[in-house]
C-alpha cells in the first residue's frame, strides 16, 4: 500500500460533515482552475460526492431547501483525494479524509453497534496518524441557542465532550517522538454560516459573536491540545465555512424529544431557504482545508531537504526507511515529492523522454502545492 496525507474529521452526526467534503472539493477545484494539476477522486469517493452534489441540484431545482434531507454518513467513509498533472497515469499527492457516523464518539453507542465495534480500531489508528484534525461545528446550534435549556442541550448537540476525548488522543499521538517532528493542524470549523456573515450575499453582522462563542465553547479542547503538545507547536485555524453560500436560516426550531431512557432533552433543527432565484451555490473559506493540508506536504518537504543536505545520504536514506516503517509521513514525503514513485515506475521504461516528463509532472505537482499553500487565507480565516 503506497503512504498518504491523513485528515480526520470530529464531530457529532448530522453537523454536515459530508457536505463540508462536497464543499472543500468544490472549492479545491476552483483554486485549479487554469492549471495543469487535476483533483481526481477514487471510485467510491466521486460516487459518495456526485450524490450528495445531485441532492443539492434536485434542492436547486426544486427550489425548496432542507438540509436534513442532503442526508450524512451512515457508515465509515474514507475519501480518497490526490492531485495529478495533466497527462500523468500516477496517483500525484495523495490526501485521505477520513469521516464516520458522529455516534461513533460515544463509547456508549458504539459498544452496542458490531459495525463499529469492528471498524473503531481502524479510525482510531487513522485519527491519531493524521497531520490534520478536523472539528466541524454547526454554528446555528451555538448562535441560536438562547435559554438556559438551549444553551444546556448545545454541549450534547456539538458533542463537546467526545470531541475533546479524540482531540486528546490526536494531539497526544502527534507528540510522540515518531511524530514530534511531522507538521500538525487543528481546523475548527463552523458550517451553514451564510447568516451570520455579509462577506458573500448575506447581511448577516455577528461574524464577531460566531467567533467569541466558538472561543469559548471549544476553549477547553484547544486547552487540552497545548497541554498534550508541550513538546511541539500544533497549528490551530479557524475557518467559519459557508457551506452552500445561497441559503439563509430563518428559523431555529428546538424540539423535545424523549430518549430510550426516559430522559427529555432538546434538538435543534434549522429551517433555511434559497436566499436568490435561481439560488446559485457560492462555496466560501472550504478551501482552508486542502490549503492546510498542502502547507503540511511542503513543510515536510522543505524539512526533509534540509535534512538530506545535513546527513549523508544512506544515512539519511536508513533512518528515513525507519520512519517510514512506523507512521509514513516522512516516505509520504520522499516518495510522492523526491521522484521515487516515478523512479520506481519509470525503472522499467528505457525511455529518457518518458523519464524527462515524469520529471516534468513532479515539478508540477510540486509547483501546484506550493501555489496552493502560498494563496491568501480567506479574510475569515484567522490563525489561532
Amino acid at each position: 500500500m503506497t503512504p498518504s496525507f491523513k485528515a480526520s474529521m470530529v464531530g457529532p452526526s448530522r453537523v454536515g460533515k459530508t457536505t463540508l467534503i462536497t464543499a472543500i472539493l468544490a472549492e479545491t477545484e476552483t483554486m485549479l482552475s487554469g492549471t495543469e494539476i487535476s483533483l481526481i477522486l477514487d471510485e467510491q469517493t466521486e460516487m459518495k460526492v456526485r450524490r450528495n452534489r445531485k441532492d443539492l441540484r434536485r434542492a436547486i431545482e426544486a427550489r425548496e431547501f432542507d438540509a436534513a434531507s442532503l442526508g450524512g454518513s451512515q457508515d465509515i467513509q474514507l475519501y480518497e483525494v490526490g492531485l495529478r498533472a495533466a497527462g500523468d497515469s500516477l496517483p500525484g499527492i495523495p490526501f485521505s479524509i477520513l469521516d464516520y457516523p458522529g455516534t461513533w464518539l460515544d463509547p456508549v453507542e458504539r459498544s452496542s453497534r458490531p459495525k463499529a465495534k469492528e471498524s473503531w480500531p481502524d479510525c482510531e489508528a487513522h485519527i491519531t496518524e493524521s497531520l490534520m484534525l478536523l472539528v466541524p461545528v454547526e454554528a446555528a446550534v451555538l448562535m441560536e441557542a438562547v435559554t438556559p435549556a438551549q444553551r444546556r442541550a448545545v454541549a450534547d448537540l456539538l458533542g463537546f465532550e467526545d470531541v475533546e476525548a479524540m482531540a486528546r488522543k490526536w494531539a497526544r499521538a502527534r507528540n510522540l517522538p515518531a511524530h514530534r517532528d511531522e507538521p500538525a493542524v487543528l481546523v475548527i470549523a463552523p458550517l451553514k454560516c451564510e447568516k451570520y456573515f455579509d462577506d458573500n450575499g448575506g447581511k448577516g453582522r455577528d461574524a464577531a459573536r460566531l467567533r467569541q462563542l466558538v472561543r469559548e465553547k471549544y476553549r477547553s479542547m484547544l486547552d487540552i491540545v497545548h497541554e498534550e503538545s508541550k513538546h511541539r507547536t500544533i497549528r490551530v485555524i479557524y475557518a467559519p465555512v459557508d457551506t452552500y453560500g445561497c441559503v439563509d436560516l430563518m428559523e431555529g426550531q428546538w424540539i423535545e424529544r424523549t430518549g430510550a431512557d426516559g430522559e427529555h432533552t432538546l434538538d435543534f433543527q434549522g429551517h433555511y431557504r434559497f436566499r436568490e432565484l435561481p439560488p446559485k451555490v457560492k462555496v466560501k473559506a472550504a478551501g482552508t482545508v486542502i490549503q492546510e493540508l498542502c502547507r503540511c506536504v511542503i513543510s515536510g518537504q522543505d524539512r526533509a531537504e534540509r535534512r538530506q543536505a545535513a546527513l549523508a545520504r544512506s544515512t539519511y536514506d536508513t533512518a528515513l526507511a525507519r520512519k517510514a516503517e512506523r507512521k509514513g509521513f516522512w516516505g509520504a514525503v520522499d516518495f510522492y515529492l523526491s521522484g521515487e514513485a516515478r523512479t520506481n515506475r519509470m525503472a522499467l521504461i528505457d525511455s529518457r523522454r518518458a523519464l524527462t516528463q515524469a520529471e516534468l509532472h513532479r515539478e508540477q505537482l510540486a509547483g501546484a502545492l506550493r501555489r496552493i499553500a502560498a494563496t491568501p487565507a480567506d479574510p475569515r480565516v484567522e490563525v489561532w
